[in-house]
């Protein structure tokens, strides 16, 4: 019961954290719906390129919770700078190269027979957010720091003043309000990048001047790149950084082959995609904090309070999935409906937030065993799990039950969505498989 509680109390601004990073992209979504169908497509369809890029990113940098919490559990603070310095040689050359992915993607685009009312405003949106790249690594290196310390509340309010910012920003980018210019669906990918830049600089002001900081030695020292040390981050967080791109990059490829088929699907998919990331906050959450739990309590040597950890964390899982569940199936048409007034768009919205509801369970599921096994710094498997489970099964059930008569009459997107709650399911059960196999949670 202690450690339910304790995951419970660390979840809690670890959610407001995760509510306000992915509230961004519902308020993108939101607001460029309400400037027109078209732009609210052309962010869809862009942010199916720069959300697994961003996932990618982020995922390589997420080795640095599961490092500083086993540091903080073994109380080595003198070891978190060195991990942290080398980690911004990483989020460097990462930037980098999200800067040049997202400003040479036109001729995608046009491989990929985008809508050619959508595709100019989509290119000049990722135009817009590459010049946001460094601040968005840097903030996620800077947010890892504190989570592997459990010092969420600054980051939590970090993101809330992010989220004001980002709201601002769009209101007078997208429609133009006190004399700044109307720039539609663009103008989201430039609030995204002001916001990351506010972001960054604020809680780097934070831990320059916080005492808190003061035996991690952030500052001192050198910054010179150490191959031993950037060679474990990246061994550790490269299977993290594919695991969670090969998931969000499943969803960014259903989009791509959904753009050909008209604003109408492009929007509905969007709409169902992004009701449904909101909601994925709350087991994306417990998933942060068990990987914070546990790597504290593996560091600590507390091998039967980290398998209590994690049998909390199903349980708080199973409970989490139940109510999203819920939510998602008896208010389908009233969600949509916040997104735009286009009768077409909402029916079919609706349509697909039905299987929203269904892979709650099982994505709750694998996000609980995910973040449990990333504390055991267990990471190279799961993300061939991952591989399996989405592209082998899952994207290729959708591919087929979509666009093809070879199992049925082809059913559009819903056989997308069809496949992605079996690529879900199969991973649940694969991962959870795996929890139980380790030798940090089997305490005899």
């Amino acid at each position: 019961m202690s450690q339910l509680k304790r995951l419970l109390q660390l979840s809690a601004p670890v959610v407001a954290t995760q509510f306000s990073q992915m509230a961004m992209g519902v308020v993108d979504t939101l607001m460029s719906g309400h400037a027109s169908a078209t732009d609210l497509a052309a962010v869809a369809v862009g942010s199916s390129i720069w959300i697994p890029l961003i996932l990618l990113f982020g995922g390589i940098l997420t080795a640095i919770t599961p490092t500083i919490a086993h540091f903080c559990g073994a109380h080595q603070y003198h070891l978190m700078g060195h991990s942290i310095r080398q980690a911004f040689w990483i989020g460097l050359v990462l930037s980098l190269i999200g800067f040049a992915v997202l400003y040479s993607i036109y001729d995608l685009f046009v491989f990929m027979q985008v809508d050619p009312l959508i595709l100019p405003i989509a290119n000049h949106y990722l135009q817009a957010i590459a010049w946001g790249m460094p601040a968005i690594a840097g903030f996620f290196i800077l947010r890892y720091l504190n989570e592997g310390m459990a010092n969420i509340i600054p980051v939590m309010l970090t993101g809330i003043m992010g989220l004001i910012v980002n709201i601002l920003c769009n209101y007078l980018l997208i429609f133009g309000h006190f004399g700044a210019p109307r720039l539609g669906g663009v103008g989201a990918g430039w609030a995204t990048t002001i916001t990351h830049w506010v972001m960054f600089f604020s809680l780097l002001l934070y831990i320059k001047n916080s005492s808190k900081f003061s035996p991690v030695q952030l500052f001192k020292q050198d910054f010179r790149p150490h191959p031993e040390e950037l060679i474990r981050l990246i061994k550790l967080g490269l299977p993290i950084g594919i695991a969670f791109f090969v998931e969000g990059s499943v969803f960014s490829i259903i989009a791509l082959f959904l753009a050909s088929m008209g604003v109408v699907t492009v929007a509905a998919h969007q709409i169902a995609l992004n009701f449904s990331s909101l909601i994925f906050i709350l087991p994306l959450s417990l998933s942060i904090s068990l990987t914070i739990q546990v790597g504290q309590n593996l560091g600590a040597g507390n091998h039967q309070l980290a398998r209590a950890t994690v049998k909390a964390g199903y349980i708080i899982s199973l409970t989490i999935a139940l109510f999203s569940a819920s939510l998602i199936y008896n208010n389908a048409t009233a969600i949509a409906t916040l997104y735009t007034s286009h009768p077409q768009v909402i029916k079919l919205a609706s349509s697909l937030m039905i299987f929203t509801a269904l892979y709650q369970f099982s994505d709750g599921i694998q996000l609980c065993s995910a973040g449990s096994l990333r504390g055991m710094k267990d990471t190279a498997i799961p993300m061939l799990l991952s591989i399996i489970s989405y592209w082998i099964i899952g994207f290729p059930l959708g591919y087929t039950l979509a666009l093809t008569d070879w199992l049925t009459p082809p059913m559009g997107a819903q056989g997308f969505w069809i496949g992605l709650l079996t690529g879900l399911t199969i991973s649940a059960i694969l991962m959870t498989l795996r929890v139980f196999s380790r030798p940090q949670i089997q305490v005899k």
